[in-house]
Parts: structure tokens; sequence; C-alpha cells
């Protein structure tokens, strides 16, 4: 029960506030003897929700504070438009997400993955092209794997999603 409250949490308090320091912080219980405490900075565009628990660690932001750079030393896409990013620890675990979007091509994004996790050692598990979108993902002797999605919208952009994730 203690992971499902700490989402709608995190999402309520990103999204209120109005300048960029310090919006809100509290803390708070499940009800069965799990806390945590979390702090939001930022502001409705930009913003940066921590929220700390005995389990680990989870970061959402948008804007401005979203992840800039991912675990295995995987590079963002070139002028992508970051729309939001997710990172987290705990348990021995760690991952994160990000969602950008750009004016280039699906093909385009997706080749610059391939180089990218090829020149990063990842082996590749999966490909798939299905109309609009591609999908390709890999992993690393060590158990870290990765995830990119990208898909064509009919305004003419392209959203991709990365999700990295693995032992700490």
């Amino acid at each position: 029960m203690y992971q499902y409250l700490i989402l709608p949490l995190a999402f309520a308090n990103t999204a209120c506030g109005s300048n960029g320091d310090e919006m809100a912080s509290g803390s708070f219980g499940d009800g069965d003897g799990n806390k945590g405490n979390y702090t939001v900075f930022g502001d409705e565009a930009n913003s940066a929700t921590v929220i700390k628990m005995d389990a680990g660690e989870l970061r959402l932001a948008t804007g401005d504070q979203a992840v800039k750079e991912l675990p295995m030393d995987i590079k963002l896409y070139p002028g992508a438009e970051i729309q939001t990013s997710m990172s987290g620890a705990g348990e021995g675990k760690s991952g994160a997400m990000v969602v950008f979007s750009t004016t280039d091509s699906a093909d385009e994004v997706i080749a610059f993955y391939h180089k990218e996790l090829e020149s990063n050692g990842i082996m590749f598990k999966t490909e798939i092209k299905s109309g609009d979108m591609r999908v390709i993902g890999g992993e690393r002797p060590d158990g870290e794997s990765v995830h990119i999605s990208v898909a064509e919208s009919p305004d003419g952009r392209v959203t991709a999603t990365i999700i990295v994730g693995g032992d700490r």
C-alpha cells in the first residue's frame, strides 16, 4: 500500500506553487508504520519533487528541473525538449525515466540511440517497428537495462520515452 501513496502525493505537489524556491514540504505515513517526507522545489512550469522514505528515494521533475543525464552514460537526444523525468533508488536498485519531444523523425532518433547503445556496450535484446512507433532495448552483462520507445504524432513531432534501470 505504501508505494501507491507516493505518486499521487508527488503529482499533487508538483502542480502547485508560484516561486523558484521550496514550494512545499512535509511528512507522511501510510498507516502501516511506513513514514517518509517530501520537498517540492521550483514553480508551476519547472519543478522537482523529492520523496524520501526508508526504502529509498524518488525524484519527479518537469521543465528545467528534469533529469539532464541518464545512468549508463546514455546521452539525451541533441535538442531534445524534455517533457518530464523521474529517477529513483531503493533496495539496491536504481532507475530513471525521461520523456522528450523533438521535430526530428523517429528514424533519426532511433538511429542516434542505436549508436549510443552500441558505444556503451549494451547488447540489443529488443527491436520493434510497428506503424509510427519504434522500440529498442538492451542490457549490459551486469543486468542494467534500457528501453527506448519513439512515436510520431499527428502534429509532426516525435515523442520518445527512455527507461533505464538496474542494480546500483
